[in-house]
């Protein structure tokens, strides 16, 4: 059977749109749920608002009043994760002024429970966060010891949703599943073209093992008919494919029933102006990698839209929406008062239009009338969107400018200002987009840093189908601050070592290329963002673009380092101790340290023990692994690294123990730290011209971890 989504839809134009008498917002992750939901949604228009790059179907859903419709606005997200849902739900918010509630629909990844019948979960099923989100990447450290922070986001679900759902969960005890008449194909023709996949599709594995299901609860729904489970859904910003993590948070809490990526950025956006979100998914996967595949995303996202339908049918109308005067929200009254508050003891004298034009230099000069005052500059770029690629808005810009130009005159009511915006962007995850644009300490213009010619190389695996590699290049064309562009990404099979290879020795081509035109002088640099399963790569041997016919490896034309994509991804985390460390490693005399993996030291030791003397000392700025990151002891030794902000590590990406004549040759290498590119670069050029007499050469296998906090760049892709 095929899952594929139906032909492109033809919609009318939006004509009769009227954004102010929007009042549900909806958003999805994929195309295919997109076409899910729409399916259901009746007289659907398309819309776009003026400054919004957002293409919006607007359409009416049946409320419990015959006479008064919901008007709903449908999204779908570029591409998933915590953050951009976060964006995205914030500029949709401020597109449709009235909206109260957002509800995120589309698949999730079920937790099984093989011992407990009554909660277990299959394929097919609809899952309500009805008791709310957890957030399984937010962690507290707290006396040596790592913990969720708990529940969250459960006091903004929409009690008007909640009410609804508890009334189809009463009717569905006496027997009546309203949402199942638009699951029978005989009775509706969208459910014909979302069919249910056949049941021995429906395979559960554990530890790789194909494992019988429980029997089915006798007073639940039909076999080819989907349970409604009502609990907590996880949220997290990285696609859930770990068997054993998942049956610790389902220890953790007996309520969870699936995960997702998506959820606690759309909380995170409502609670910022004071809305509601609500959360219903379709489960299509158990969370681990063996059983992942496609066949049940399009009929998962399809039952879940058709019980969103029915819970907006249960569900009375908003009350009547009146037109909302400019500007639109984009904070909530009581923070909207301090700001105010705030931005009203700045000098009347201060010059607003510099501050404004630095915050977005590639706007037209601003009106004068909306630059007498700092609140009138604030609430001009109020208006905007953020940038759906970092979700840095402009007028969080706007304020931190200000900060910056008090610093002098007024440091208290810079420090309280810049408080202030530190805890906007941190709640909308855009605070290292923020950082990376601008330096607290320094007064504007922003400091960035300068870098060479770089071709920065994104490759991650994609968020639906694991055998596929998305690779995005980051071009800096020319030697000066760093400010990367993104360029146009692909999609190549992950197994194909090859198709990956010749990919990026396109985008190098077409980076020479621009370095060429532009008359670029200093060195070039690749280096390569990957997540932590993919760091083991040989990607410093790739083939770099030929030249007068003759072919190279990268690292033999180029300094090639890697970089990790978790760290630079995260939000805050170990930003503060990754600083310190590399402003340590930066600093001359070098006064850094070098601390070797378990298995170098003396004296014998545990992983756990050496994880808590590194993260213990920030002396420590560059790390030897033991072994290489696909071995579990060398996994251990990266992410406790990682985690504790080290900027430098080095490995053997040799399975096999490696020569003992590697860690001498290592020892050398890292005589001087700061020179580790240049060095590395050195000793690989040395393996190649020796390979026919030392073809275990360590320089062949050494792989560099070269991570400059202050040269990152913000989530979002490029367009294919």
């Amino acid at each position: 059977m095929t899952t594929s989504s139906p032909p492109h839809e033809t919609l009318p134009a939006d004509r009769d749109v009227r954004p102010h008498e929007v009042t549900v917002g909806i958003l999805t992750a994929l195309p295919t749920e997109l076409h899910a939901m729409a399916a259901l949604i009746d007289e659907v228009r398309r819309h776009r608002e003026p400054g919004d790059p957002n293409l919006y179907r607007v359409g009416t859903l049946p409320s419990s009043d015959p006479r008064r419709p919901h008007r709903v606005a449908l999204l779908a997200l570029p591409r998933d994760g915590t953050q951009r849902a976060a964006t995205h739900c914030a500029n949709m918010l401020r597109t449709f002024p009235n909206l109260q509630t957002v509800i995120m629909t589309g698949i999730a990844g079920g937790i099984p429970r093989r011992n407990q019948p009554g909660r277990h979960v299959r394929l097919g099923d609809i899952v309500v966060a009805f008791d709310g989100i957890v957030n399984y990447r937010s962690v507290r450290q707290e006396d040596g010891t790592t913990r969720l922070r708990g529940r969250q986001g459960a006091g903004l679900i929409s009690n008007w949703l909640l009410q609804a759902a508890g009334e189809l969960r009463v009717e569905e005890e006496d027997g009546d599943r309203r949402w199942e008449r638009w699951l029978d194909p005989d009775r509706t023709e969208q459910a014909r073209a979302f069919p249910r996949p056949p049941a021995d599709s429906d395979v559960l594995y554990v530890r790789r093992t194909p494992t019988e299901h429980p029997p089915r609860p006798r007073s639940g729904p039909p076999d080819d008919r989907p349970r409604v489970h009502y609990g907590v859904i996880g949220s997290g910003d990285v696609l859930m494919v770990d068997e054993d993590f998942r049956d610790e948070l389902a220890q953790e809490y007996p309520d969870m029933r699936a995960i997702e990526m998506e959820g606690s950025g759309i909380a995170t956006s409502t609670a910022a102006i004071d809305k509601t979100w609500f959360m219903v998914r379709g489960v299509v996967d158990y969370c681990e990698l063996t059983g992942k595949n496609d066949v049940w995303h399009a009929y998962a996202a399809y039952a879940a839209a058709s019980y969103v339908r029915t819970l907006l049918e249960t569900a009375p109308p908003v009350g009547n929406a009146a037109p909302v005067i400019s500007p639109r929200p984009l904070v909530g009254a009581d923070e909207q008062k301090r700001l105010d508050s705030l931005l009203g003891r700045v000098p009347p004298e201060l010059e607003v239009g510099p501050v404004w034009q630095a915050a977005v230099p590639h706007m037209p000069e601003a009106p004068a009338e909306v630059l007498n005052t700092p609140a009138q500059g604030f609430h001009s770029l109020a208006r905007l969107n953020a940038d759906p690629s970092s979700g840095l808005h402009p007028a969080m810009l706007f304020l931190a400018r200000l900060s910056q130009t008090l610093r002098d005159s007024d440091p208290g009511l810079a420090a309280e200002l810049w408080d202030w915006v530190i805890g906007r962007t941190d709640a909308t995850a855009s605070s290292e987009a923020l950082r990376s644009r601008l330096s607290p300490g320094s007064g504007p213009p922003a400091h960035r840093p300068r870098t060479g010619p770089l071709l920065l190389i994104e490759m991650d695996v994609d968020g639906i189908d694991r055998n596929l590699c998305r690779i995005t290049p980051y071009l800096q064309g020319m030697a000066g601050h760093w400010g990367p562009r993104p360029e146009k990404d692909t999609q190549v099979p992950l197994r194909d070592a090859e198709a990956v290879a010749a990919a990026v020795s396109e985008m190098v081509a077409d980076a020479e290329r621009v370095w060429a035109e532009a008359g670029s002088s200093g060195s070039a640099g690749i280096e390569f963002v990957l997540p932590a399963g993919l760091l083991n790569l040989p990607v410093q041997w790739y083939p770099a673009s030929p030249r007068l016919g003759q072919v190279q490896p990268l690292c033999i034309r180029y300094p090639v380092a890697v970089r990790s994509l978790e760290r630079m991804r995260e939000p805050g985390g170990t930003r503060f101790e990754w600083v310190n460390r590399w402003e340590r490693l930066d600093r001359q005399p070098f006064t850094g340290e070098v601390l070797w993996g378990v298995r170098y030291q003396d004296k014998p030791t545990t992983p756990e023990a050496w994880s808590a003397g590194l993260s213990g000392d920030d002396r420590y700025v560059v790390v030897v692994l033991s072994e290489s990151p696909d071995t579990e002891l060398g996994r251990q030794e990266l992410f406790a690294a990682l985690a504790a902000g080290v900027p430098v590590i080095l490995w053997d990406q040799r399975l096999r123990q490696p020569p003992d004549g590697v860690t001498d040759g290592l020892r050398r290498l890292i005589a001087e730290p700061p020179l580790l590119p240049t060095q590395t670069r050195a000793i690989r050029v040395e393996a190649q011209r020796l390979a026919a007499e030392k073809p275990d050469h360590y320089g062949r296998t050494v792989a560099l971890l070269w991570d400059d906090p202050n040269r990152v760049v913000p989530a979002g892709r490029a367009g294919s």
